[in-house]
């Protein structure tokens, strides 16, 4: 759509992949984070194994959220089954950007204990 070309690329270079991967492959393991202490949230488009993100593996989410070291009460994942895009808060592309404001001020008010803006 003409918004989406104003605010995306919808072309991509190649150059920076054999990077990218070498980035993910020497950083992105358990002992990295573990060192993760600070409050997470994880949220991310999951409908069901043929809806969801196909940008980035839901698995690979799950497998991080469970080795970082973050007090329980301190980290939440949570899907957003009707966003139907990697793109979670972008009325451009998401269809449920209202669950993704919820969830996010839940996780302000309810983990980070933040007050309410009034």
């Amino acid at each position: 759509t003409p918004a989406y070309r104003q605010y995306w690329n919808h072309t991509y270079r190649l150059e920076a992949t054999v990077q990218l991967e070498e980035l993910l492959e020497t950083t992105m393991h358990k002992e990295t984070f573990e060192k993760i202490q600070q409050p997470v949230l994880v949220l991310n488009y999951y409908k069901d194994e043929t809806h969801q993100d196909k940008v980035v593996k839901i698995a690979a989410m799950k497998e991080m959220f469970s080795k970082i070291n973050t007090a329980p009460d301190k980290k939440k994942m949570v899907a957003i089954p009707e966003a139907g895009n990697h793109v979670l808060a972008s009325p451009i592309q998401s269809k449920d950007i209202v669950s993704v404001e919820k969830e996010s001020a839940a996780f302000l008010k309810e983990i980070l204990k933040m007050p309410a803006i009034k």
